[in-house]
């Protein structure tokens, strides 16, 4: 082999190589941003929360029951089986979610709401703070800020947050719920209350969230847009 095929053969080992590292830098590059991004995703802190923030008091937390938002008098029942990192639950919550609240409050729907938590342990931990913020008398709001931000890991830090944020617009709210609320995310006060809402839906046969009850009956959430939503509960509440 002549000196002049050896340099070209050697020149392309060298491209090669050179070639093979560019790819490699490459990938490690988008890796590395594609961890970024999802350490920024699921850690950042928590958004303001949408829509108006009124409240309906506090919400007593039973073994098994749902939480229970809106007015007592409310004609007409919504039943909602959701977890907080459920991507469906959130595509309910954008799709309909202002729909619910302005009917919540109108006085014409009550909420009972049964935070699973089957996805992963920040599920267990928002289902622990929602039931926190119930009792404390901002659930409705904090039910919204939750799913407003529901690519986010929720730990405490990021559960005390949003609660400054939703009580910030909340001129009511009592320093001593703020502490109260912030006792009961830090020692999972809740906790086996979650527990017994998931073994509540299994009792009850639901195997997917979101699952939608209207006055007991099954709703397909998917079928539904706000405009059919309040003719449902036009005619659940005129029958």
């Amino acid at each position: 082999m002549s000196a002049h095929v050896e340099q070209q053969a050697a020149q392309r080992r060298r491209d090669r190589r050179l070639l093979g590292l560019v790819a490699l830098t490459l990938v490690l590059v988008l890796v590395g941003g594609g961890l970024a991004w999802q350490q920024w995703r699921t850690g950042r802190a928590p958004a303001a929360v949408p829509g108006p923030n009124a409240g309906f008091g506090p919400v007593s937390v039973v073994p098994g029951k749902p939480l229970v938002l809106g007015q007592s008098g409310a004609p007409v029942r919504l039943t909602l089986y959701e977890d907080f990192h459920c991507r469906h639950c959130a595509d309910f919550e954008e799709k309909l979610g202002p729909a619910v609240t302005a009917e919540q409050n109108a006085g014409r729907l009550v909420v009972e709401l049964y935070p699973m938590s089957f996805v992963d342990a920040g599920s267990a931990s928002a289902a622990n703070a929602m039931a926190c913020a119930a009792e404390n008398g901002f659930g409705p709001a904090y039910y919204r800020g939750l799913f407003a931000n529901s690519t986010l890991r929720w730990n405490d830090s990021q559960l005390l947050d949003l609660a400054t944020k939703v009580l910030s617009a909340v001129p009511a709210a009592s320093e001593t719920g703020r502490q109260s609320f912030s006792r009961c995310v830090t020692d999972r006060a809740h906790a086996s209350w979650v527990q017994s809402i998931n073994s509540a839906a299994q009792a009850a046969g639901v195997t997917a969230t979101p699952t939608v009850f209207l006055d007991g009956r099954p709703v397909d959430w998917a079928t539904l847009t706000p405009d059919t939503l309040r003719s449902r509960v036009d005619q659940a509440a005129s029958s």
